[in-house]
């Protein structure tokens, strides 16, 4: 059971990483949550915290765009 455990954490930790990666990969990280998520296999707090994440790492790629253009 604990390495099914350590496993199930380690997925987890891999989908934040990604969803503070690479733009193009938000969406389908953020998608594979939405389905943990839906069929129970996650909790809501752990949902919620992916949704954070998610959520942060698009607010902050707008503003550094944002401050991109100003400096062009």
């Amino acid at each position: 059971m604990v390495f099914w455990k350590d496993k199930f954490l380690r997925v987890i930790s891999l989908i934040k990483d990604k969803l503070f990666g690479k733009e193009k990969e938000w969406e389908k990280y953020f998608d594979v949550s939405k389905d943990l998520y839906k069929k129970g296999i996650i909790k809501e707090n752990t949902f919620n915290e992916l949704k954070d994440k998610y959520n942060f790492s698009k607010e902050h790629d707008d503003k550094r765009k944002d401050d991109m253009d100003l400096e062009i």
